[in-house]
């Protein structure tokens, strides 16, 4: 649709590409175009599909070439913008992109850079970049071109803006820009048939909490939880920890009926318990099942149970005897009872569905014992979560452990790999292997479908520190489900520590929505982009999982999708300045160990670096963030940890170009400042929480 000179591209009527406009520039000449339709539109039919043509004259907004045509091909599914130049020239097409209330920039395969996995947090932009996903609408629009193509997330993140540029002469017909829709993309390319998007606005941040099996295991006792729901009350509930979640070993005949021994006072008091410290109670359990072997129920119930072909009772995890979830009694009498009384008498808010993985497979063996065996495998499975939905209500957490894509819809996270293992933690990076099997090949999913559970984290000795910092800072970059799973009154403080600033996990989105071979070999990249109203930048970790991956990786620009310019380099574990980017960074590692890195455009000095709070450095704490027009006074406010000092941090000297602070002030907070090398290091004290308005006024050398 041609208006005033530019080119409107419509979809399903909604307009996709808005106000497209192109200009060119040959030596000292730059020149703006208008379209002017050149002939009528006509159709052309390949046998598959009609393509409509549209033909138009470039007209020179002043002085340029008169004589340059631009064809546009619109297809049902596509469109393409092809030259017809007469003379050597660059041409530059821009404008904005509308796909969805919910727009996602991303990749959708590997392309140059396969080492390098990329996630944002904001509407962040990459060069590397070339399709938006609406997840709403399980849809991708991919754009192209035989030059350059650059695609910017606006602020907003409503929309974008686009940019191709391409130089070209008589004798070739380029492509300037191309756009190509792929319905379904995860319905059916990713071959996903009960794919729903997830609401982020049901829980606006992934889970973060405690988890007490691979400590405990079926050792776990009341004593134990109340200790370590003491702790992290006071130790990690005011950095973003909120659930206590007990695991497998309480439950006595029935999953409300407790092991009086181990849990004397039951599971109604264990969960007022956590909650009178100001935390969320969780449970495991498989209402699918009987978590006792031996049941007296085999007997009282039999036509409770579902059973092989060969009569037998069927029992799955564990060797639990499973339940036929469509029997009328087993429905009310044990799955809706169950999630009713911990949901509602007992207030339980996260709830750790085990054994989901295999659950069609089940009700497809078993299926001519089931009540209804004229329900599909996938029916059963599916009413029985909606049944468990429907009791517990939308608000609560459901965990669907471990990976099974007929719970999209109903699950608010989802285990996407198998058990981490306690029982390897002398051997390093080895006891989270399934923490990377499942990151890497299932990380598209995460905040699209669900929130993505690799498993929980343990960072307790005998597990050597570097692999602890590697784990937790593949967690704090991915944004992923954070349980920690440690005794936690036993743990020394460098390894809380790592904790911390992890805490809580932020609403990270994938960039790459396409799985990874689950068997690696694993990137070794890992590039967080970060855009605020007030700022953007890049968290860039880089691992060496094992001692067979090479020991020395290199980040350059261009590996990260960024545009040419000036970088600030900050290590952010070691609280270290590097330098500038330029051309490249060599990165020297020691197997399972990582560096994570803050790099900042050099925009300004001073500069902004970040703070100490979190591993994002300045995401969520920094709230605002503003210059002075001179650029000498910043005006910020920030989310401060009682108790916990909070340091900003600012480039002061770079280049010969030097700056002073004459006056830092906080309000409700004691500051205090020191010079570290070339930075400027302010830091708040407050004993309680909240946010701190500060100011710092610096004054050039």
């Amino acid at each position: 649709m041609l208006k005033n000179g530019r080119v409107d591209c419509l979809y399903c009527g909604q307009v996709v590409l808005k106000r497209l406009r192109l200009e060119g520039y040959a030596g000292d000449l730059n020149v703006d175009f208008s379209l002017e339709p050149f002939g009528e539109p006509y159709e052309v039919s390949t046998g598959v599909e009609t393509w409509r043509i549209h033909i138009f004259r470039l007209k020179p907004v002043g002085e340029g070439p008169t004589d340059v045509l631009l064809e546009v091909h619109c297809g049902s599914k596509k469109i393409v913008f092809r030259l017809y130049p007469r003379k050597p020239f660059t041409f530059r097409i821009k404008g904005r992109v509308y796909w969805g209330k919910e727009p996602y920039l991303c990749r959708i395969e590997p392309g140059r850079y396969e080492n390098v996995v990329q996630a944002a947090l904001g509407p962040a932009d990459s060069l590397l970049c070339d399709s938006i996903f609406d997840k709403w609408n399980d849809r991708v629009l991919r754009l192209s071109s035989w030059g350059s193509l650059r695609i910017r997330s606006l602020i907003d993140g409503k929309f974008f803006e686009v940019e191709a540029e391409i130089k070209t002469q008589f004798g070739v017909i380029p492509e300037i820009i191309a756009g190509e829709v792929i319905e379904h993309y995860v319905a059916e390319h990713l071959s996903m048939p009960y794919y729903k998007p997830y609401d982020l606005n049901r829980h606006p941040r992934p889970p973060a909490g405690w988890c007490s099996w691979y400590y405990f295991g079926k050792k776990v006792t009341e004593e134990a939880v109340v200790a370590n729901t003491d702790w992290l009350a006071e130790h990690l509930k005011p950095f973003g920890l909120e659930y206590v979640q007990l695991d497998d070993g309480y439950q006595g005949e029935t999953w409300l009926n407790w092991d009086k021994k181990k849990f004397p006072r039951g599971g109604k008091w264990l969960a007022q318990y956590i909650r009178s410290k100001g935390l969320k109670p969780g449970i495991w359990l498989l209402p699918q099942a009987i978590g006792k072997v031996d049941t007296k129920l085999l007997k009282e119930k039999p036509d409770w149970f579902i059973r092989k072909p060969n009569g037998e009772v069927f029992r799955g995890f564990a060797n639990y005897p499973y339940v036929d979830p469509t029997n009328p009694e087993v429905k009310s009498e044990w799955i809706e009872k169950t999630m009713r009384v911990m949901a509602h008498e007992w207030s339980i808010e996260y709830f750790k569905l085990d054994g989901q993985g295999e659950m069609h497979q089940w009700y497809a063996l078993c299926r001519k014992s089931l009540h209804d065996h004229s329900l599909t495998p996938d029916e059963v499975y599916r009413r029985f979560l909606e049944t468990i939905r429907k009791v517990v209500g939308p608000k609560r957490v459901i965990l669907i452990c471990a990976t099974q894509w007929r719970a999209m819809g109903y699950g608010d996270t989802c285990r996407t790999g198998t058990d981490v293992s306690p029982a390897k933690l002398k051997e390093g990076a080895v006891c989270f292997l399934n923490a990377l099997r499942a990151t890497f090949s299932n990380y598209w999913m995460h905040t699209i479908v669900w929130y993505c559970d690799p498993d929980v984290i343990m960072v307790r000795p005998p597990l050597h520190y570097e692999a602890a910092k590697a784990w937790a800072s593949l967690l704090g970059l991915s944004g992923q489900v954070l349980m920690v799973s440690d005794n936690m009154p036993e743990l020394p403080p460098e390894r809380v520590e790592l904790l911390k600033r992890i805490l809580p996990p932020q609403p990270i989105r994938p960039m790459d929505l396409f799985p990874r071979n689950p068997e690696g070999p694993y990137p070794q990249i890992w590039d967080l982009k970060v855009a605020t109203k007030w700022g953007r930048w890049d968290i860039v970790g880089v691992f060496r999982w094992f001692k067979e991956y090479p020991a020395k990786v290199e980040i350059t620009p261009e590996t990260l999708g960024l545009p040419p310019g000036r970088y600030i380099v900050y290590e952010v574990w070691e609280k270290k300045l590097l330098g500038e980017l330029g051309e490249k960074l060599v990165v020297e590692l020691k197997p399972e160990s990582c560096k994570v890195f803050c790099i900042r455009p050099l925009e300004r000095l001073p500069l902004f670096i970040g703070t100490n709070r979190h591993i994002t450095q300045g995401y969520p704490d920094v709230v605002s963030l503003e210059w002075d027009k001179e650029g000498r006074t910043v005006t910020g406010e920030s989310l401060v940890v009682g108790g916990d000092p909070y340091e900003i941090r600012f480039l002061i000297d770079w280049n010969g170009e030097k700056y002073d602070c004459v006056e830092a002030v906080a309000q409700g907070a004691e500051i205090e400042q020191r010079v570290d090398g070339k930075l400027l290091v302010v830091t708040l004290r407050r004993s309680t929480s909240g946010k701190v308005k500060w100011h710092v006024k610096f004054e050039q050398k």
